[in-house]
């Protein structure tokens, strides 16, 4: 081993904010794929409905946008949601080069019921930090992403 190099110990890693954030972030998503995969949803999935459903008559490349994820995984998300008729594509009138997503009725409940699931995942993260700490959390958060964008 170079002698010039520092040897790093466990606490040096596991003390660091990216660290601790990494694995937060996975025992969340953790929880997340669980709740979801009984609906049979992945996460792509239940963000593009998510988008679809809060914001009715959306474009993919604003889909793309609200739900932070690649616009190739929207297009994915959004076609296997098409093969489940959870979702329709429409072509404006005063727009036939783009089409905007609309949910349907079946698209809608699976809405409703993900957005339950997806609720008991904050209210986990509610009963380890309490209220408070809860929204110091999306806080501190909001300023990290602020921050980095």
């Amino acid at each position: 081993m170079n002698n010039s190099l520092k040897a790093f110990t466990k606490e040096d890693i596991t003390e660091r904010a990216t660290f601790r954030l990494h694995t937060a972030s996975r025992l969340i998503q953790q929880m997340s794929i669980a709740q979801l995969k009984v609906l049979d949803l992945t996460q792509a999935q239940w963000r593009a409905l998510s988008g679809v459903c809060i914001q009715p008559s959306a474009t993919l490349q604003q889909l793309t946008a609200f739900a932070q994820i690649s616009q190739p995984l929207m297009s994915q998300a959004i076609k296997s949601l098409e093969d489940r008729e959870l979702v329709s594509r429409k072509t404006p009138i005063t727009d036939k080069r783009s089409s905007v997503i609309l949910a349907t009725e079946s698209g809608e409940l699976i809405y409703q019921q993900a957005y339950a699931a997806m609720m008991a995942v904050d209210e986990k993260i509610i009963s380890i930090l309490g209220d408070e700490d809860s929204q110091k959390l999306k806080s501190l958060l909001d300023a990290i992403v602020i921050g980095f964008e």
